[in-house]
C-alpha cells in the first residue's frame, strides 16, 4: 500500500474537522443568512461581525479582518503553530496523526516526544501530591510566607520534591525507564545512580501553549549553599530560549478577555504574584536573555509589551538588551521602572496592585526610556558632558523610523541635556548622510523591491528549505545559484542549521537582520500547498537553467575579448560542456 503523504493526511483532517463544529467549541454561533455568526473571539465587540461559512469551510471577521480555514482558526484561538494545530484538531476528530518522518534525519521523534510529555505530566502530579502531603509542610510554609494562596498553587500546579530518590522510584512504578527519565530532564545520573535533579526544592511546572508540562523550575527551600533557582536542562521537548513561563495562564485569560498588552517579567514568582493580585496578562523570560523566538510568542497575544524587569542593576541591563529584540519583532515597547530596586513580586506585595498599575501607566516608550537611561551616565552640570550626551543621544534618534518621530524626540534630548533644540538639530545634520545636492538626509530612501525570474525562484526555494514545504527531501548544494548577497547568507544559515528542524519561524527571526527573509516568506505563502513540492523542483530547475545561461554568456564574452588562440580553444571546450549541462 502506498504510504500516505502529509498533504493527503491534511486533506483528510480538513474534511473531518467541520469548521462550524470546531468554532462552536470556543464561541456560541447563531445561524443567519446561510452563515453562522458570533462576537469575534479575537477582539471584543458588542455586535457580532465574526462569520463562519460552512460551505467554504472558512471564517472571517468584518471587524478586525482576521480569517482563514479551520487550521488557521485553531492556530489563532490557541496561539499555537501549524503542526500543533494539526495535532489538536486530529485529537478532536479522532484521526490518528501518522508518524511522518523527519525531512532531514529520516527518523521520527513523535512517539518519543509523546512518551516524554507523559513522563513530565506524571512527575508534575507526583510533585503536587508531595506538596499537599505531610512531608510537604516545608514547601507549604514557604508559600505561605511568600503570600501564595492554595488556589494559586493549584492554578500553577506547584509541587515539592522531598528527596533524590522518590521521583525515580515513582516513575519506575508507572512504567518509565531510567533513560526516559534522563531524556526528559526530570532526572540525572551520577556514579551509575539515577536521582531527582530538583530534590529539596519547591517545584514550578513550565507548561507550553498546548498545556503540556515540558520542564520544571525549582526554588531551593533550605539555607544550604545551592543555586537559588534551577531549571530543567534543554531536552527534546524543552528549549528554554523558545519558551516563556505563564503562557498557559495567559492563554486562558485571552479566551475571556481582551489582551491589549502583555507584561514581560523575569521570574516565576513575579508571574505568580502578579496573577494572584489580578494582573493575569503576564509572562516571564525565566531569567534567560530574551531572544527573538520569545518575542514572537508575546506577539501572538498582543502588539504591545510592557517590559518590567527587576529594579536592580542586572535587571536594568537585561531590560536594555531586550528592548531592541521586542522592537525588531514589531512590538510597541514600553518600559516599567519600579522604584527602590524592587522586583514586581516584591512591589505588588508591599505597595499593592493599584500602585503597580500606576507604574504601568507611567511606563516610558522605548526611545524615551533609552534617552533617559543614557542621560544618567552624564553630569549635565558640566558643559563637556552635555555635549557628549547629545552626540550619543543623536545616534539613538537616528534609529527612529521617520523624520516626524525624530523631531518629536528632539525636545526631550534638549531638556535632558540642557542644550537648545537647534543645537540637537545641528548635531543631527552633522551625523547624517548628505545627498548629492548637499541637503541632510536623516533616513535613506527605501530600496526598490528586487524582482525578476531569479528572485521569484530563489525566494520560494529558500522558503521551502526553511520548512515551508512539508515532507521535502532535498540535499543538493544550491550555493552556486545564490546571486543575491542576502540569499547567500540565508542559505548559509540553512546549511549551518540543517541538522535541526528549521521552520518559517526561523525566517521570521531573521527578518530584521536580512530584509529579504520577509520577501521569502511572502513569496512562499502565495503558492498553493498542493502544488508546492512540484513548484519547488521547477524553481530549482529554473535556477539551474539561469545559471547555465549566464555562464554561457560570460564565456561568450570572454571568447570575443580573448586574443589568444589557446585561450579561445579552452573557452570553446567550456562552452561545449556548458551546452551539455543545459
Amino acid at each position: 500500500m502506498k504510504e500516505q503523504t502529509f498533504n493527503e493526511w491534511l486533506d483528510t483532517l480538513k474534511s473531518k474537522a467541520n469548521i462550524v463544529d470546531v468554532v462552536a467549541g470556543y464561541v456560541p454561533l447563531t445561524s443567519k443568512g446561510g452563515r453562522y455568526w458570533a462576537c469575534c473571539p479575537f477582539h471584543h465587540e458588542k455586535t457580532p461581525s465574526f462569520s463562519v461559512d460552512e460551505q467554504r469551510q472558512a471564517y472571517y471577521c468584518f471587524g478586525c479582518h482576521v480569517g482563514g480555514d479551520v487550521i488557521k482558526f485553531v492556530m489563532d484561538i490557541e496561539n499555537i503553530d501549524f503542526m500543533s494545530a494539526c495535532k489538536l484538531l486530529s485529537q478532536k476528530v479522532g484521526l490518528p496523526m501518522p508518524e511522518f518522518k523527519s525531512k532531514r534525519h529520516g527518523e521520527n521523534t513523535h512517539k518519543k516526544k509523546e512518551r516524554l510529555y507523559d513522563l513530565m505530566k506524571t512527575a508534575a502530579r507526583f510533585y503536587y501530591d508531595c506538596l499537599v502531603s505531610d512531608g510537604g509542610k516545608i514547601a507549604r510554609d514557604y508559600l505561605e510566607k511568600r503570600g501564595i494562596s492554595k488556589s494559586t498553587a493549584v492554578t500553577f500546579g506547584l509541587g515539592y520534591s522531598p528527596d533524590y530518590n522518590k521521583l525515580p522510584a515513582f516513575l519506575k512504578e508507572k512504567g518509565f525507564n531510567e533513560l526516559e527519565m534522563i531524556e526528559a530532564g526530570a532526572c540525572a545520573q551520577k556514579e551509575g545512580k539515577v536521582y531527582d535533579v530538583m530534590a529539596g526544592r519547591l517545584i514550578v511546572p513550565i507548561i507550553d501553549g498546548m498545556k503540556r508540562v515540558i520542564a520544571f523550575g525549582g526554588r531551593v527551600l533550605t539555607s544550604e549553599k545551592q543555586m537559588k533557582y534551577r531549571n530543567t536542562n534543554d531536552t527534546l521537548i524543552f528549549n528554554k530560549k523558545c519558551e516563556v513561563f505563564g503562557q498557559d495562564t495567559l492563554k486562558k485569560y485571552k479566551l475571556k478577555n481582551a489582551v491589549n498588552s502583555v507584561i514581560m517579567v523575569e521570574g516565576y514568582m513575579d508571574v505568580i504574584s502578579l496573577y494572584q493580585a489580578g494582573i493575569q496578562n503576564v509572562v516571564a523570560s525565566m531569567g534567560t536573555a530574551l531572544n527573538v523566538k520569545q518575542a514572537e510568542i508575546v506577539k501572538r497575544y498582543s502588539d504591545t509589551v510592557y517590559v518590567c524587569y527587576d529594579g536592580d542593576t542586572a535587571g536594568q541591563a537585561a531590560t536594555l538588551r531586550s528592548l531592541d529584540i521586542f522592537y525588531g519583532a514589531g512590538l510597541n515597547v514600553k518600559v516599567v521602572s519600579l522604584p527602590d530596586n524592587l522586583d514586581p513580586d516584591e512591589y505588588v506585595k508591599e505597595r499593592g496592585v493599584e500602585n503597580f498599575s500606576a507604574q504601568l501607566a507611567k511606563a516610558l516608550p522605548l526611545f524615551e526610556y533609552k534617552l533617559r537611561t543614557l542621560a544618567k551616565g552624564y553630569d549635565m552640570k558640566v558643559a563637556e558632558e552635555q555635549g557628549k550626551y547629545v552626540v550619543e543621544a543623536v545616534k539613538i534618534l537616528k534609529t527612529l523610523p521617520s523624520p516626524a518621530q525624530i523631531d518629536a524626540y528632539i525636545p526631550i534630548v534638549s531638556k535632558l541635556s540642557g542644550l537648545g533644540n537647534d543645537t540637537v538639530r545641528r548635531q543631527l545634520m552633522q551625523e547624517s548622510e548628505f545627498s548629492e545636492e548637499g541637503a541632510p538626509t536623516l533616513l535613506t530612501e527605501k530600496p526598490k523591491r528586487k524582482d525578476g525570474k531569479y528572485y521569484k525562484a530563489m525566494r520560494f526555494v529558500l522558503y521551502a528549505l526553511f520548512g515551508g514545504v512539508e515532507d521535502l527531501r532535498f540535499d543538493k548544494d544550491l550555493s552556486l545559484y545564490c546571486e543575491d548577497d542576502e540569499h547567500k547568507k540565508l542559505y548559509d544559515y540553512y546549511r549551518q542549521n540543517s541538522d535541526s528542524e528549521l521552520s518559517v519561524d526561523d525566517l521570521i527571526s531573521l527578518e530584521k537582520q536580512y530584509p529579504e527573509a520577509a520577501e521569502v516568506i511572502a513569496t512562499g505563502r502565495i503558492v498553493n500547498e498542493k502544488v508546492a513540492k512540484t513548484y519547488f523542483f521547477d524553481c530549482v530547475r529554473a535556477l539551474e537553467n539561469e545559471f547555465v545561461k549566464k555562464q554561457r554568456k560570460s564565456l561568450l564574452k570572454a571568447y570575443t575579448e580573448s586574443g589568444s588562440e589557446d585561450e579561445k580553444t579552452q573557452i570553446l571546450a567550456q562552452m561545449s560542456n556548458n551546452q551539455k549541462k543545459k
